[in-house]
């Protein structure tokens, strides 16, 4: 029995959908992508962040029934919320919401239980291959659920409130990680931060992070998103205590540089506060890089927030940007606002936006050649004996893979970088 997984939207997300996968992958199915390998089952964790997203759900959905009309289809994630209708409309044969996601076993015997008579009728015996995990830097996830209420975002209602996984089960599964030989893993959660705001006696992110330092093998932790209010003292000492195991990069959202704009977001912060951690941060952490989501066309912002947010970006030197144009949703504050922005200024400021987050990354990587990076192997067939890591600074780098080297997908291996290739960085393995 075949399966196909999509995934749109953020790490948790992709989290969430290998955790499916490896169910039933333990129960004998057989992975497949849906162009070439026909599923039986085609499943769909969706995301409904924006507009944009929502527009991608409905696309995707419409393609695969398209090509395989046969296969049974399953919705998960975020967009089902508020789309049933048309989910139950364009025939979804199994819909699940968030609340039924978090428990990924229930999700998965929910699947068996919707192919149970063809499993009986075939009396099905396949063994499933030897994949194991599905990222060479695997993602555990350790919280979801947001509670900040942001005007313009509609997670909370998607996602819920603060709900923390169990410190034992986080450390157990990074330990088998190590185990296994990845020497990254990816922490990521809707709001990390608030890890332990849920538990009595919690420790929170830095409590956590000290436990899985000392308490496991592992390599190197990546810290996902994070927002920059959540970036205290005490999470401060434990990265610098464990700074040799810890990716020196954070992705911290700024959304805007204006005050006016940021208290209207809701966002808990205000741009001297972001500018003055940064600078906090930077004094404690050597050689750390940050990468920032910016929302332009926000109800409200005129030129002069929109160059107070283009100065600060500027000022600060992020190391890639991601702009995104304000999408108005549905069942949010923000989206009865005044003074909305229209569409063709909201692509003109993404537009210059990006040219600016373009030449602060072409630095970085001029910056980063000559360099030695410690690389975690993604991928060992990118073509021509080509294989791709990604660094702890978070740069693609690519290299010839050795000779003598057979699996080193998930590994961390030394490269001194080269030259400028692709996205990234051409780099040579050092020794």
């Amino acid at each position: 029995m075949r399966f196909s997984i999509n995934t749109l939207g953020c790490k948790v997300n992709l989290c969430e959908s290998d955790e499916i996968s490896r169910i039933l992958l333990g129960k004998g199915f057989q992975q497949v992508d849906n162009k070439s390998g026909m599923p039986h089952i085609s499943i769909i964790n969706t995301c409904t962040v924006t507009a944009e997203s929502d527009r991608k759900v409905r696309q995707m959905i419409r393609k695969i029934k398209k090509a395989n009309s046969q296969a049974k289809l399953v919705v998960t994630g975020c967009y089902v919320k508020d789309h049933t209708d048309f989910l139950r409309d364009i025939g979804a044969d199994l819909i699940i919401g968030n609340e039924g996601k978090k428990d990924i076993p229930g999700v998965a015997d929910s699947i068996l239980d919707l192919v149970r008579d063809d499993l009986d009728k075939k009396n099905f015996k396949e063994i499933c291959g030897s994949k194991d995990e599905l990222h060479s830097r695997p993602i555990v996830k350790i919280q979801d659920g947001c509670e900040q209420n942001c005007s313009y975002c509609i997670i909370p209602r998607v996602r819920g409130s603060y709900c923390s996984t169990p410190e034992s089960t986080i450390l157990k599964s990074i330990d088998s990680l190590s185990r296994k030989g990845y020497g990254e893993v990816v922490l990521t959660g809707i709001n990390i931060g608030k890890y332990g705001a849920d538990m009595d006696g919690s420790k929170g992110l830095p409590g956590l992070l000290d436990k899985i330092f000392t308490s496991t093998g592992i390599a190197r932790i990546r810290i996902s998103s994070i927002e920059i209010n959540e970036i205290d003292g005490k999470l401060l000492d434990v990265i610098r205590k464990y700074q040799e195991r810890t990716a020196p990069h954070l992705h911290i959202p700024l959304q805007s540089g204006s005050d006016k704009v940021l208290e209207k977001m809701g966002r808990p912060y205000s741009a001297g506060f972001f500018r003055e951690a940064i600078k906090r941060i930077r004094g404690r952490l050597s050689g750390i890089t940050f990468t920032t989501d910016i929302m332009v066309g926000f109800p409200g912002e005129d030129e002069a927030d929109f160059e107070k947010t283009l100065t600060l970006v500027r000022e600060i030197g992020f190391s890639k940007l991601h702009v995104f144009k304000y999408s108005p949703r549905p069942k949010t504050r923000a989206y009865d606002f005044d003074d909305k922005v229209m569409p063709d200024e909201k692509t003109r400021r993404s537009a210059i936006l990006r040219e600016c987050g373009d030449k602060m990354r072409q630095a970085f990587l001029n910056n980063n050649t000559g360099l030695i990076l410690d690389v975690a192997v993604e991928r060992q067939d990118c073509g021509n004996e080509i294989a791709l890591g990604t660094s702890g600074n978070y740069i693609k780098v690519y290299f010839k893979k050795s000779s003598r080297q057979k699996n080193i997908k998930g590994s961390i291996i030394k490269l001194r970088t080269e030259k400028r290739y692709l996205q990234g960085l051409l780099g040579k393995e050092t020794g």
